[in-house]
């Protein structure tokens, strides 16, 4: 309230509604990047003159070394040493390697703790060392790098015992240590990569429309709607977060942003959240209370845009929720794509799409998921500390998850149902020719056949005009706009509200027993059916082994004497000859047919698989 003393006036403001800071609503566009990436490798080679974690008269046992590494919050340990007649116990050996994935500046150091595992839960401390990271070789590609000997701190007696043996020999573990640049470092899923300059993607994010305000308390305890909106863009290492806009249920930005290309196969990132850290006016360093509300996402493949050419267009902005799938909005953006080689663009698509390191010396799947996890919480954790920040739930739904759950499942089956549809349409179309049911595919059919018979150079030939033909009929359905979020495709429009709550639960699980028992009870039933396609597709190739490997003697003996006749068949008979006699068996007319299954089929359905061999 201000009163003037020269017109006895007062003026006042009322503000009805939650109470937000001016100057925290003032949060402007912010790029943030990436930090740098490394593999830290730790080979845990072998120790010298490590005495057991319990050398009491009571307890006569092998020990069971093992080392635990720690970088940070990540730690990883090695397998028990294994016993060696030709080692003494205090000496044991692992040859193990351990991946850590680090972020530069490297202030922090290498713990390595040796423990004695006397009994599953029971692990006593009897060395520690530490290793500078700043001291670390680094390398980028194959060469090999020495391994050196560390001293250790000896830790003598029972657990929680602090009181140091003094022992002859200082205990020392011998490790091969350094920081791997020549592989990427997976922060995002393997498709989204973009480690290779062919251009620049420009992107002009225009605004939102569509958008639904928060229901929050004000200071009189009413609920009243709220919209403080903003929206990041990913590419790469380059995150983009555009300005708040607020009180608007059709924020418009108008903020271009720009990345250097390194590769088409690569994907862009487009989501739209509220700032929930202002409308509930709670501390950045309260991480429960201060996560944003993501209200969508856009991915588009940069590989799908023309080059040069200015795409303008809205997107529908979709999200999952234990209720079902939400519109929640829709988000209009223009694209574009330039390039300044057109050759090397063209080259791209024929280099590997990752690093050569991960070819000649790859990781295996177990490493990488870790490496993955051990990623995302790094950039987590140094884009939480951005002022502005981006929260944990804001990183994590950008770079998504790969955690299995039904609904994707689904969703990757009828995938796999929708590519091989062309190929059972062609299965459908030769039994229809065969059948005599379409007359007229029936002559060309046999039109075609002849004239490749006659001509047999024209076999490859014909094949690969077809598939160019087929090439430039689909030109045009060719998509005129990259697409947005397929609910669909997704399988989000009928998933069943019990297999979206399981998707949306914690691990571990916070639901009870029995609803717990019964999405048990149902993944063993899926994976009963899927156990069941395994191993009929096993049995079909071990028939197919069973042919040459005389587990049946009678079938196998058969299948010589036809492999006989018909070498002598294709030597005495020319080959079209053979070719037309088959043909004209194949497409007999249905009269001469008998219904039951071909003599071929009978053949094989009775050579023997390795079922019997189950319990």
């Amino acid at each position: 309230m201000d009163s003037n003393p020269r017109d006895n006036t007062v003026s006042s403001r009322i503000q009805i509604g939650p109470q937000l800071a001016d100057e925290s609503l003032e949060k402007g566009p912010k790029v943030y990047h990436s930090p740098k990436l490394w593999h830290l490798r730790v080979s845990v080679i072998e120790a010298e003159h490590i005495m057991p974690g319990h050398r009491g008269p009571e307890l006569v046992r092998f020990p069971e070394f093992v080392i635990k590494v720690q970088v940070r919050n990540f730690h990883l340990s090695t397998a028990i040493a294994a016993p060696s007649s030709t080692r003494s116990f205090s000496n044991p050996f692992w040859n193990e390697d351990l991946l850590f994935a680090v972020d530069e500046p490297f202030v922090d150091s290498l713990q390595v703790t040796v423990q004695d595992r006397i009994q599953s839960d029971n692990e006593i401390v009897v060395a520690t060392g530490k290793v500078l990271m700043d001291t670390i070789e680094k390398r980028v590609d194959e060469r090999p790098v020495t391994s050196s000997w560390f001293n250790l701190e000896s830790h003598h007696g029972k657990s929680g015992d602090k009181n140091k043996a003094s022992t002859r020999f200082v205990p020392r573990i011998h490790l091969r240590v350094f920081l791997d640049g020549g592989y990427h470092v997976f922060d995002e899923v393997k498709m989204n990569n973009s480690d290779h300059l062919i251009g620049v993607l420009y992107m002009k994010i225009l605004g939102a429309r569509g958008l639904e305000p928060v229901q929050i308390k004000d200071t009189i305890g009413e609920e009243q709607p709220v919209t403080i909106a903003y929206c990041v863009a990913k590419y790469g290492q380059k995150w983009c977060r555009t300005r708040n806009v607020v009180d608007s249920l059709s924020p418009e930005w108008n903020e271009e942003y720009s990345w250097e290309v390194y590769d088409l196969c690569t994907v862009v990132t487009i989501g739209v959240f509220y700032d929930r850290r202002i409308i509930e006016n709670v501390d950045d360093d309260d991480e429960e209370a201060s996560s944003d509300d993501c209200i969508g996402k856009v991915k588009i493949r940069l590989s799908i845009l023309d080059t040069d050419r200015t795409y303008t267009h809205s997107y529908p902005l979709l999200i999952m929720l234990p209720s079902g799938v939400k519109r929640t909005g829709e988000i209009h953006l223009s694209t574009r794509l330039s390039c300044s080689n057109v050759s090397n663009m063209l080259l791209r698509y024929t280099m590997p799409l990752l690093p050569m390191m991960h070819y000649a010396e790859p990781i295996t799947e177990g490493q990488r998921i870790n490496l993955t996890n051990q990623a995302k919480s790094l950039l987590v954790s140094r884009l939480s500390r951005e002022e502005p920040p981006l929260g944990r739930k804001v990183v994590e739904y950008m770079l998504e998850d790969d955690m299995w759950n039904l609904r994707i499942s689904k969703a990757n089956f009828y995938r796999m149902m929708g590519v091989g549809s062309g190929l059972f349409a062609m299965f459908r179309l030769l039994n229809e020719i065969r059948n005599w049911q379409k007359p007229a595919h029936l002559i060309l059919f046999i039109v075609i056949v002849v004239t490749l018979m006659m001509h047999p150079k024209l076999i490859i030939l014909a094949y690969i005009l077809y598939i160019g033909l087929a090439g430039l009929a689909n030109y045009r359905c060719r998509p005129r706009h990259p697409p947005g979020i397929d609910a669909r495709l997704s399988q989000a429009e009928g998933s069943h509200p019990d297999e979206l709550d399981e998707e949306f639960d914690t691990i571990p699980t916070t639901r009870p027993d029995d609803i717990v028992r019964m999405r048990y009870d149902r993944l063993r039933t899926i994976a009963g059916r899927i156990q069941t396609v395994v191993g009929d597709l096993t049995s079909l190739l071990e028939r197919l082994q069973a042919l040459v490997n005389w587990r049946d003697p009678r079938a196998t003996t058969l299948f010589l004497v036809f492999c006989l006749v018909s070498a002598f068949a294709s030597y005495v008979v020319p080959i079209r000859v053979l070719i037309a006699l088959f043909g004209m068996y194949w497409l007999r007319p249905p009269w001469f047919r008998s219904k039951s299954p071909p003599l071929a089929l009978n053949f094989f359905r009775r050579l023997p698989s390795k079922d019997d061999c189950f319990f």
